[in-house]
């Protein structure tokens, strides 16, 4: 499901695509989704939002399922450019990992994110299938472009990883750290926290860097 986009949404009914116009239903959709949730969220204020009809709408998607994924795919989007795949010379590695580190950061401590996942957590229990479509759509993605970026340093002897999909994982649980759960038990984003946030990511890829140094390095 997750992976279905409706042919609606490409072709617009046999009619050509005007890209404008499917980019300013997506960000409309961004808003109502991420601020109100799957379930509040409605066609009909997407739709007002954007300054279209909710025709136009299904016309383009074929389902409110369908605008969802391509919502968050459209955030997951903005997300893997920071993952620079042209520029991975050593030095270019740890600027990457740790730029990335501080945009998913500040992209989950946004207030539209956090009331984002407390809906979806609620959603994803009621409707597993919401929960499914929002991973693959969103999360998912970004773990495999993550993977991408560490499967072309392997190849270029920047790094030994057997498996990037779990090296990924591993990366992305130390970015995250302990300020990922106290952002979700709703303790406040002190200026000192805010403070450690580089000094926290900046340790994490150093330390997965140092963990995963090629062998042509250390010789």
């Amino acid at each position: 499901m997750s992976s279905r986009i409706s042919k609606k949404s490409k072709s617009g009914r046999g009619r050509p695509v005007d890209t404008a116009k499917m980019a300013q239903i997506i960000a409309a959709a961004r808003t109502e989704f991420f601020s109100q949730g799957f379930s509040q969220a409605s066609i009909e204020s997407i739709a007002a939002r954007a300054d279209v009809s909710k025709v136009t709408v299904y016309n383009r998607f074929g389902s409110k399922e369908d605008l969802f994924a391509a919502a968050v795919q459209s955030e997951c989007d903005t997300m893997r450019e920071k993952l620079d795949f042209a520029n991975l010379s050593d030095r270019g590695i740890r600027d990457t990992l740790i730029n990335f580190g501080l945009e998913m950061t500040a992209f989950l401590e946004r207030e539209e994110m956090v009331r984002f996942e407390r809906h979806m957590a609620v959603e994803a229990e009621n409707n597993p299938i919401i929960g499914q479509l929002f991973l693959d759509s969103g999360p998912r993605r970004l773990h495999g472009a993550l993977s991408a970026l560490l499967s072309k340093a392997v190849d270029t002897g920047k790094l030994d990883i057997s498996d990037t999909v779990e090296a990924a994982e591993h990366l992305a649980g130390m970015i995250k750290g302990m300020s990922d759960l106290e952002r979700r038990m709703g303790q406040p984003r002190s200026e000192q926290v805010k403070a450690k946030t580089l000094k926290r990511i900046t340790s994490a890829v150093d330390l997965f860097l140092v963990s995963y140094a090629s062998a042509k390095k250390m010789g």
